[in-house]
């Protein structure tokens, strides 16, 4: 089996998140490989319910905040 991270620079649900629900939904042979809190170095608020990362402007706002990035991890059944 393989990996691939789906990663886009959009805070729109049907670039990112809802992408993901329809491939996993449309019977391809894969699944979601959920992105682990250990993996992201104290950055655990980019984590969502489902192991995806998604940032938003406000994150790290002290900092000048970030710009709006989905991810997830997917891996051949």
């Amino acid at each position: 089996g393989g990996m691939v991270l789906y990663a886009t620079c959009s805070l729109q649900p049907e670039e990112g998140p809802s992408i993901i629900e329809a491939f996993i939904g449309s019977g391809a042979a894969v699944s979601r490989h959920p992105i682990c809190a250990s993996e992201l170095a104290g950055m655990e608020e980019f984590l969502t319910s489902d192991g995806d990362l998604r940032t938003l402007p406000c994150f790290l706002a002290e900092h000048g905040g970030m710009d709006g990035f989905f991810a997830a991890r997917l891996v051949h059944d």
